[in-house]
């Protein structure tokens, strides 16, 4: 990751994104509503599918990780001073925001992936330093620059 600035940039948990998964329950539920018929066995299915989807979504917005993305030129440190095994993988990359998958150091059967819901609004003047330290790992000589590998 040559030539990519040292940066520390905060994580917060996102509005816009509680937002948008309420948006996408909501959505749910008026399809539930919609095609309600009276009590049926796709209702009995679709109610506490939608309770589960919105329980889950609930759960993974409480549960997103606070604090600083820190890259100091050969390590990342994720928030709650974890140590990032390898480098952060982007895996939706909206301009503006960004979801990031940060694996544990050491890596092993327990620990779990961590995700971040990166945006620009969190620090702008550091938005484009931290981008650069995410995407320069695919442009350190590889031939298929651009693409991620896992």
């Amino acid at each position: 990751m040559r030539g990519a600035p040292s940066v520390r940039y905060p994580v917060r948990r996102s509005v816009f994104l509680a937002r948008s998964l309420a948006l996408v329950w909501l959505v749910g539920f008026f399809a539930l509503a919609w095609a309600w018929q009276g009590p049926n066995w796709r209702w009995g299915l679709g109610a506490p599918a939608l309770l589960l989807a919105g329980a889950a979504a609930v759960w993974f917005w409480v549960r997103m990780p606070e604090g600083d993305l820190i890259w100091e030129g050969g390590v990342w440190h994720g928030p709650d001073d974890m140590l990032v095994h390898d480098a952060p993988v982007v895996r939706l990359d909206g301009q503006r925001w960004m979801l990031v998958q940060l694996r544990p150091n050491p890596p092993d059967a327990r620990s779990l992936s961590r995700w971040l819901w990166l945006e620009a609004t969190a620090d702008p003047p550091a938005w484009a330093a931290l981008r650069h330290a995410l995407f320069a790992r695919a442009q350190r000589g590889s031939t298929d620059a651009g693409v991620v590998h896992d």
